[in-house]
C-alpha cells in the first residue's frame, strides 16, 4: 500500500577530518536517497550527458538512476579514453576524438568512478541509485523526500568525500532527520 504525501525531511551536517576542510558550498554535493522494503516507484532510467572539456569532466558529479545511460561527448580538440576500473561496473570506451561521442549504460547501482586513460588528472563520480526517491541537501543542508510509500525502508546518506551512511527508518516519520556527515576524504582539484 502506497501512502500519498508521505514525506522524509531533515538536515545534513558536515565535520571534517584529518585536516581536511569543508568548503564553501560543499553541503549540495550531499544526496539523500530512500530505498523502500516493499513497494514503491521503480527508477525511471534516463539519458544524461557528461561533457568531456578542458582536460576535465563537466559536470564531475551526476546522480542517476539504476539503468540510465550516460553520453561522454568529447568537447575537446584532443583525443580522450574514457574508462572505469569499478569492481561490478568496469567498462572503457575507447579512443575518440573531438565531436564524437561514446555512452555507457549503469546498470549496477552504487558508486562508479570515471577516469580518462589519456588525461590521469581527469576524474568524475557517477552515483547510481535503486530508487525514484531521491534528492540533493540544499545550501544550508536540508533535504525533503515525498511521495514515498509508507513502511518501512533505510534512507541513505552520500557525499563524495564522506563514508556512504545508511539509517532504518519507517514512513511517515514523526520527526526531522538529522544526520552528521564527517569528511575524510581530500578534495580533488578540477
Amino acid at each position: 500500500m502506497q501512502a500519498v504525501n508521505s514525506t522524509l525531511s531533515g538536515r545534513i551536517e558536515l565535520s571534517a577530518s584529518g585536516g581536511n576542510q569543508v568548503a564553501p558550498g560543499e553541503l549540495t554535493d550531499t544526496v539523500v536517497y530512500f530505498v523502500p522494503e516493499n513497494g514503491g516507484r521503480r527508477p525511471q532510467p534516463g539519458r544524461y550527458t557528461m561533457y568531456t572539456q578542458g582536460k576535465a569532466f563537466d559536470p564531475p558529479l551526476l546522480i542517476v538512476p539504476i539503468g540510465s545511460s550516460v553520453a561522454f561527448p568529447n568537447n575537446d580538440p584532443i583525443r580522450h579514453n574514457v574508462y572505469s576500473a569499478t569492481p561490478g561496473s568496469a567498462f572503457d570506451l575507447g579512443f575518440y576524438g573531438e565531436g564524437e561521442s561514446r555512452e555507457h549504460v549503469f546498470d549496477q547501482p552504487g558508486l562508479v568512478v570515471v577516469n580518462c586513460n589519456v588525461h590521469h588528472v581527469m576524474q568524475a563520480q557517477v552515483l547510481v541509485v535503486p530508487t525514484a526517491y531521491q534528492t540533493r541537501a540544499d545550501a544550508s543542508g536540508k533535504f525533503k523526500l515525498t511521495d514515498l510509500p509508507a513502511g518501512r525502508g533505510v534512507l541513505h546518506f552520500w557525499h563524495p568525500r564522506a563514508a556512504l551512511s545508511s539509517l532504518p527508518v519507517s514512513v511517515p516519520t514523526g520527526s526531522a532527520i538529522e544526520r552528521k556527515l564527517v569528511i575524510s576524504k581530500p578534495r580533488v582539484a578540477r
